[in-house]
């Protein structure tokens, strides 16, 4: 339920922010490229989605690492649906680890 709730939305927060400020990518580019709706974009980009858990991804380096290495993919166009799965499951791991961390 969190992972739902709070990081998947804040990874997709990221990846938007990003794509819009750090590569230029038009909103509708950045929607297309992630499979979101404009809609949703402009929910991430106003802080209405994903604002819980993006400072947890923000204050992890290793969680930038691999948010950098799927902007990367997605921005040479070579990001895969079979691929997707295992970042989230990687970013998850990481997070977890981050949170047990500040949690102990």
């Amino acid at each position: 339920m969190v992972v739902v709730r709070y990081i998947l939305p804040a990874i997709r927060a990221k990846l938007v922010k990003e794509l819009t400020e750090s590569y230029n990518f038009r909103s509708k580019d950045a929607a297309d490229a992630l499979g979101l709706t404009q809609a949703a974009v402009s929910q991430y980009l106003s802080s209405k989605r994903g604002r819980q858990g993006l400072e947890l991804i923000e204050s992890s380096d290793e969680a930038e690492e691999v948010i950098k290495e799927i902007l990367e993919k997605i921005v040479a166009g070579r990001f895969h649906v079979d691929e997707e799965i295992e970042y989230m499951c990687k970013l998850c791991e990481i997070l977890k680890e981050e949170i047990i961390e500040v949690s102990t």
